[in-house]
């Protein structure tokens, strides 16, 4: 038994040292209790499951290990600590492993490649060795205790005083990531949907036939984008920034960088900001499902008879396939409509969406249509281009954001053209995360224009403002007519 001693010193001394460096000091007792039963309930699995105490320790410390470097690579580039809703995205990993690989050092692809083909071999080969059969007993004897006082302590206390609101960087530092992991993942459980929004009982239809709203992939002014590495500004929206009248410019205060585009999606479809959503605002789209009469193509389908999602890219992503038809609309449009031509690097190019936008409106039967597209473009990685000489990251977004800026001036062309009544609603969902010319720790916000074709403008802020995604989602209804309210 001298060996389950020195195995249960090891692991909770090197599991706290470990987990010591997300807090970047070591947790009071108090604090430390919490985190210290949720590894003690992995041992038990694990030795229930090997039936060797060392390889369990070895088990639940490597996962540890990984989760912490995973959390530390993650804050350094998007500026947040690994959170329990990055583990829906584990099945984005395998389908585009492109999307996430460049973000890992070399080293740690190396631990990651070692541990998935060593540790079955181990696991394998301690199972077929005689190892005496207390061993699992026992095992399954501290996951239960372990789980049972978890349990205990939860519902006798830790449920009404332990991270009752999201405050992510505080309760790392205090409690550690393990422990914040497993109990944001409760919260997030626990969460209760808001109430359903009533409809109005007002009928006045909007001023508008045509709204077309663009949220651009990681757009950002170049201006504010590197303060070592200054950029042109970008012709269109420089100029509708010095526009007045039927047109609003401004900066959207996202709260994600680099990534996180469903945050800044969510906010402007439903309009709730982040702290209505409690801990469902970290992935909003996993419970988006009961939020639906808050949808903005629901709010106007009374409205608006054709209502079109249009994203040049795999709709699984968030699981857009099945719930932008319950948000409301009438048809989406994905990479089918494009073929190899429309690609600008690795993804379908804005000219090209702005051409197929332009197609649509110019072909409906429709009288009124919303079209909501996201672009695809500027996401990262910034690889070079065929036919352009760029090389650095930067410069190739540069050249990316450069044909976001032609896609938000062909449709402002167009619609000056079209006679129909219209709103062009136009912004970024994050910056792009550029290692070596902007950090998390500088600004997050991204441009964003609401212009009204043949129509007259309601609106009640000034040029230049800063909104919140959920407050752009307002300022968009608000721009479809001056006694227009949905609900």
């Amino acid at each position: 038994m001298s060996e389950y001693f020195i195995v249960t010193i090891s692991l909770f001394l090197f599991n706290l040292i470990i987990d010591s460096v997300n807090s970047s000091k070591f947790l009071s007792f108090s604090k430390l209790t919490p985190r210290t039963i949720i590894i003690s309930t992995t041992f038990g699995f694990f030795l229930f499951l090997v039936g060797s105490p060392w390889l369990a320790f070895a088990l639940t410390t490597l996962l540890t290990s990984l989760l912490t470097m995973a959390s530390i690579l993650k804050c350094r580039v998007l500026g947040e600590p690994l959170i329990f809703s990055d583990l829906a995205v584990a099945a984005s990993f395998l389908r585009y492993p492109r999307f996430y690989v460049d973000a890992v050092p070399k080293f740690l692809r190396i631990i990651i490649i070692f541990a998935i083909i060593c540790v079955p071999v181990m696991v394998y080969f301690v199972i077929k060795a005689d190892l005496p059969p207390y061993s699992h007993r026992i095992g399954m004897i501290i996951m239960i205790l372990s789980g049972s006082v978890l349990a205990f302590l939860w519902k006798k206390s830790w449920s009404t005083t332990l991270m009752t609101t999201p405050d992510l960087f505080s309760d790392v530092k205090n409690y550690g990531l393990i422990a914040t992991l497993f109990f944001y993942f409760l919260r997030w459980r626990r969460e209760r949907p808001t109430a359903p929004l009533k409809k109005s009982s007002s009928c006045i239809p909007p001023d508008i036939e045509l709204l077309i709203i663009i949220q651009c992939e990681s757009f950002a002014d170049p201006v504010s984008l590197s303060t070592q590495h200054p950029l042109p500004p970008l012709a269109s929206l420089n100029r509708l920034q010095k526009e007045e009248g039927n047109t609003r410019t401004g900066q959207l205060d996202v709260s994600g960088f680099g990534a996180y585009t469903m945050r800044t999606e969510y906010a402007v479809l439903f309009g709730q900001d982040e702290k209505s959503l409690g801990f469902r605002y970290f992935d909003p789209f996993l419970t988006a499902d009961r939020n639906m009469s808050y949808a903005l193509p629901n709010r106007l389908s009374s409205f608006f008879e054709e209502r079109i999602f249009l994203h040049p890219h795999d709709l699984r992503f968030y699981n857009r396939t099945q719930l932008m038809p319950r948000m409301g609309f009438t048809k989406l449009i994905s990479t089918e409509a494009f073929s190899e031509d429309d690609f600008c690097g690795s993804y379908v190019g804005d000219i090209a969406l702005g051409k197929k936008i332009s197609e649509i409106i110019e072909k409906t039967s429709q009288t009124t249509q919303i079209i909501y597209a996201v672009t695809m473009e500027n996401h990262g990685p910034w690889k070079p281009v065929d036919g352009i000489d760029y090389k650095d990251p930067l410069e190739i977004y540069d050249f990316h954001a450069r044909n976001s800026d032609i896609l938000l001036d062909m449709l402002d062309q167009k619609l000056s053209v079209l006679g129909k009544k219209a709103v062009l609603a136009f912004f970024g969902d994050h910056r792009p995360s550029i290692p070596g010319y902007n950090s998390p720790e500088g600004s997050k916000s991204t441009p964003f224009v609401i212009k009204t074709y043949h129509s007259s403008a309601d609106f009640d802020f000034p040029q230049g403002i800063h909104l919140t995604p959920a407050e752009f989602s307002e300022k968009i209804i608000r721009s479809l007519g001056k006694s227009f309210r949905p609900s």
